[in-house]
């Protein structure tokens, strides 16, 4: 018993610890041209636009690569979830177009959804003539992709209640197993 107790206050300890890290700072995408359209800045100072030839394995290593959070001089790294491009007009932002979109993701903590539009990868241009496929430019500089990032936070505080709630129901939940199991 003593034991179990042990167990569970330093997983306790150790996930307030973690809940407790400082968040990284909103990545940048390297080799990318930021976007100064007005749906990029003002209209949405939480998102960050860009212009890039990056593919998107390489938009996607290159933000999670920015955004790992250090543990006691260990590395956590973030899960990452893909999302239907249809999805990207709820999640990211209303009117974007869309080829992909993934969530880069540290549990119970913060994400950074990526969404990125390839206008030549994009499935209603799969029977446009390549020369009518429109060309996507920053101040006249062309570019194969618009990606776009959105974080979604929380305060340490809504972190810290969450997994404070957890343990409790967490043993309700064990000892109603416990009940119907014998």
């Amino acid at each position: 018993m003593k034991l179990r107790f042990l167990f569970i206050t330093a997983i306790f300890i150790l996930g307030v610890l973690y809940l407790i890290l400082p968040t990284p700072a909103f990545p940048d995408l390297r080799n990318s041209g930021r976007s100064d359209e007005e749906g990029d800045t003002w209209q949405h100072p939480d998102q960050k636009g860009y212009y890039s030839n990056l593919t998107r394995a390489e938009v996607l290593a290159d933000i999670e690569s920015q955004s790992i959070l250090t543990f006691f001089g260990r590395r956590i790294y973030p899960y990452r979830l893909n999302y239907p491009p249809e999805d990207a007009r709820t999640l990211v932002r209303d009117q974007l177009n869309s080829n992909y979109l993934e969530e880069i993701v540290y549990p119970l903590r913060n994400s950074i959804f990526v969404n990125g539009w390839e206008p030549k990868k994009d499935p209603r241009n799969a029977n446009v003539p390549p020369e009518q496929i429109p060309d996507i430019s920053l101040h006249g500089v062309p570019y194969e992709a618009k990606i776009t990032l959105r974080p979604v936070d929380s305060p340490v505080w809504a972190r810290l209640f969450i997994w404070v709630l957890l343990f409790p129901t967490g043993y309700l939940v064990f000892l109603s197993l416990k009940k119907v199991l014998s």
